[in-house]
């Protein structure tokens, strides 16, 4: 079989249906963890401006070439973990998120680090329509935010408004303590899409991407079992009752290897695949 054979984009629709972060797109979700996501960022947003312990951020922002002509668009830019320091680099960055309250907080972290060189979008990208809703950019960054149906739709209007280069992270493995949860209850069939699909379909689209996997620390926290088993559900299909019976067993015993502090604290290491290319004229170019 050759390579410009194979349907990488069902390949992916039907990896979809086991992926634990499928449909997880929903406004209401976003809205609900945008207090949470802008505390995790603190760091990067704060007045001070120093860069956070995430080593993911500090990874994304060596690699995303910057100039301060640059106009810069960033997919599912949350509350500005990487728009605010990039538009202290840049001309200017168009923050597009379909969750009003993370646009709320990337409004106000604007505000507290004296930027007003970011646009705010408020719609998916699914629904954005190119030249109407959004415009051409010279970057494109999608940061741990495309996880679509239909992948092949999504890649198409990501080169149609990039002028210079785009920057796109996938995940391979998100969060450790989740695996390892999903694992305890016997939900193992639940991984990732491969980011496999997307660098093989841009090269059936004539783009040859560079790959680089990133690693990053990631720590978390829950101060309950309970509030661990709200944190597990909301990303994936309602547990089953012998599920659920399982996973406060396999919290409790988490929880009790901590001995008597009443907060459960774990690390661990995740995984991306960055995939970036560069744009010249209206062929796509790698590196180099």
């Amino acid at each position: 079989m050759e390579l410009s054979t194979i349907d990488w984009n069902m390949i992916w629709k039907e990896a979809s249906n086991n992926s634990p972060w499928a449909g997880l797109s929903k406004k209401d979700y976003w809205n609900k963890r945008a207090d949470k996501f802008d505390k995790m960022n603190h760091g990067v947003t704060s007045d001070s401006g120093k860069m956070d312990n995430n080593d993911y951020i500090t990874n994304m922002l060596e690699r995303i070439e910057t100039s301060s002509e640059y106009t810069v668009l960033d997919i599912g830019c949350g509350p500005g973990t990487l728009a605010i320091p990039l538009a202290k680099k840049v001309k200017s960055v168009t923050g597009l998120d379909i969750s009003s309250e993370m646009l709320k907080h990337l409004k106000n972290n604007a505000k507290k680090n004296g930027l007003n060189n970011i646009n705010f979008i408020n719609c998916s990208w699914d629904d954005a329509v190119v030249n109407r809703d959004v415009e051409p950019h010279d970057i494109v960054i999608a940061s741990r935010s495309l996880m679509p149906l239909d992948l092949k739709e999504t890649l198409e209007k990501v080169v149609s408004v990039a002028k210079h280069a785009v920057y796109i992270t996938l995940p391979i493995v998100h969060l450790p303590f989740d695996c390892e949860a999903y694992q305890a209850i016997g939900r193992d069939n639940k991984k990732h899409i491969s980011y496999i699909c997307a660098f093989n379909m841009l090269y059936q689209m004539g783009i040859q991407a560079n790959t680089e996997i990133l690693s990053s620390q990631v720590k978390v926290k829950f101060f309950s079992i309970e509030d661990a088993i709200n944190n597990l559900q909301a990303k994936t299909d309602p547990f089953t009752d012998i599920e659920k019976t399982k996973l406060k067993e396999f919290l409790e015993q988490k929880f009790s290897e901590q001995g008597n502090s009443p907060v459960f604290e774990h690390e661990g290491f995740s995984k991306w695949a960055l995939i970036w290319w560069r744009v010249k004229g209206n062929k796509m170019f790698n590196s180099g």
